[in-house]
């Protein structure tokens, strides 16, 4: 459609996901104020809250599921909310984006919330809460916290790391590869492994039903290689500067994909004050790239 069209129809989902989410906080007893504050955190997947405690400031699972819940909502492609407004909800179900995303963000959740129960005793219930909504945060990109994921087993970091990585999906405001070029990216290297099998067959690269041309194919594999180069580059700055190997390394792909909160001495519980001038530099560098697409500023 045209582009005003679209534009009214964004703002439109935009503004039921805010109010919504603002309704059900304050069932939870936030106030008018906080409410409406977290909700525009959430739907912009932005993270900052009224609390120095962020969410967990309430203690209140009912507002740590909700927000949780709204975070994975603003991650997924807001054109297939269009969709569900015009009827076509099944788009929404259909969608092979949505399905690796909310299955990542399951299988994290899964393997998280056995680690914390097994290793660090936490109960059933608490452990898939927190493990749900540090998944939620970091795979978003929203940055809010609810727990020190410092004092979890490594295992987890790893998880982590690959949730920030990952992101959401595209068209929506989450940070992060996107969803999208790493199905792209997974399709790509499997029709690699069935050309060993079959060397003569033809393996065009679908998603959602739809072959995926190869120049885009080129893209999406230039744009993954060039990222993991960027936060290479970015990590071993921050090396030079001092900084910490875990501290580095999450700050780095924390910045890049606008997610927020890092390990060790710049994880959840902390800040980033003791960083060096030099290297909040780098990582303000790395979260422009990162918001606006790495090729369009760099070519400038």
């Amino acid at each position: 459609p045209k582009i005003n069209v679209m534009a009214k129809w964004l703002w439109t989902i935009y503004l039921i996901l805010t109010v919504s989410e603002t309704i059900l906080l304050m069932f939870g007893g936030m106030d008018l104020f906080d409410a409406i504050c977290q909700s525009f955190a959430t739907t912009a997947t932005g993270g900052y809250s009224t609390k120095q405690n962020s969410i967990s400031y309430w203690n209140s699972p009912y507002i740590e599921y909700v927000v949780a819940i709204f975070m994975i909502i603003s991650s997924i492609n807001f054109s297939l909310f269009l969709m569900c407004l015009k009827g076509k909800v099944g788009r929404l179900f259909k969608d092979e984006e949505t399905h690796w995303f909310l299955g990542s963000v399951g299988i994290l959740t899964l393997l998280i919330t056995l680690a914390l129960v097994f290793q660090n005793n936490y109960g059933w219930e608490l452990a898939f809460r927190k493990s749900l909504f540090q998944v939620a945060t970091v795979h978003t990109s929203c940055g809010f916290a609810t727990d020190d994921y410092n004092l979890w087993p490594p295992f987890t970091w790893l998880l982590l790391f690959i949730a920030m990585l990952s992101g959401g999906c595209t068209g929506s405001t989450s940070g992060g590869i996107k969803n999208m070029r790493l199905l792209i990216v997974a399709r790509t290297i499997r029709n690699e492994f069935k050309h060993l099998l079959h060397p003569n067959a033809v393996l065009p690269v679908r998603v959602n039903k739809q072959t995926v041309s190869s120049s885009i194919v080129t893209t999406v594999l230039l744009f993954f290689a060039f990222y993991l180069v960027i936060i290479l580059i970015g990590w071993t700055i921050l090396l030079f500067l001092g900084v910490g190997f875990s501290e580095s390394v999450s700050t780095v792909i924390s910045s890049i994909g606008n997610v927020g909160p890092g390990l060790g001495s710049c994880g959840p519980a902390y800040s980033w004050n003791s960083l060096p001038d030099l290297a909040k530099w780098v990582l303000s560098f790395l979260m422009l790239i990162g918001r606006l697409e790495l090729f369009s500023v760099l070519l400038l």
